[in-house]
């Protein structure tokens, strides 16, 4: 399957768009939830920064980053009371209308694969997220920290050591790992006694051999 250059062809939708609408870019601030309402007849392609999608319980399902896409509106599936997309970090996105998509794509085979592909590879993240659940809790909480500093392609660092993006803190990493604020301060005393973890200033760093 030839690769999809994503900004060429961002470059080639916005370009031959038939309204305004076709095509839209935004930047949004950090700590803001985003107008679900806006998915309702677009995808939406990350262009920088990382937003989450949450339950009505504020539990962390994913995370978004550069690249990935959300392509269902929450109206679509009904989950508009259930389900909320929060930036991290100030973001840059693309609103593509779905229906031009589609259409444009018709023409474009590389770009309804790159579609299918993307829908694929957040599903397949999500299964990944729900497994976790079932790991007990200190590996539930390492696993989650390593996928997150694989999702951001964070290097590690002389000691064998990666530093989680600086976003995440104690509130969000018990959200994201399902696990009660106290229960994690618990656990993260126990792995950082085995050297799995360590705290610098705030910032979390995970061992790559934990």
């Amino acid at each position: 399957m030839k690769k999809v250059d994503l900004l060429k062809m961002i470059r080639d939708l916005d370009e031959n768009k038939v309204s305004k609408s076709d095509v839209k870019f935004e930047s949004i601030k950090q700590n803001e939830v985003l107008d679900v309402e806006k998915l309702t007849h677009h995808l939406l392609i990350i262009e920088s920064g990382t937003l989450h999608l949450e339950n009505k319980n504020f539990q962390i399902l994913h995370f978004f980053s550069k690249e990935n896409v959300i392509h269902q509106s929450p109206f679509e599936l009904g989950l508009q009371d259930k389900l909320r997309l929060v930036t991290d970090t100030p973001v840059k996105i693309i609103f593509i209308n779905r229906e031009y998509f589609l259409n444009f794509a018709a023409n474009k085979m590389s770009y309804m694969e790159w579609l299918l592909e993307a829908i694929m590879k957040n599903s397949s993240g999500l299964c990944f997220e729900l497994m976790k659940y079932d790991l007990p809790t200190e590996s539930r909480i390492t696993y989650t920290m390593q996928k997150l500093c694989d999702k951001d392609d964070v290097t590690v660092d002389n000691r064998g050591f990666r530093e989680m993006p600086r976003y995440m803190n104690k509130m969000k990493l018990a959200k994201y790992g399902g696990v009660s604020r106290k229960n994690l301060d618990l656990k993260l005393e126990i792995l950082k006694e085995k050297k799995h973890v360590e705290i610098e200033e705030g910032h979390f760093l995970i061992s790559q051999m934990s």
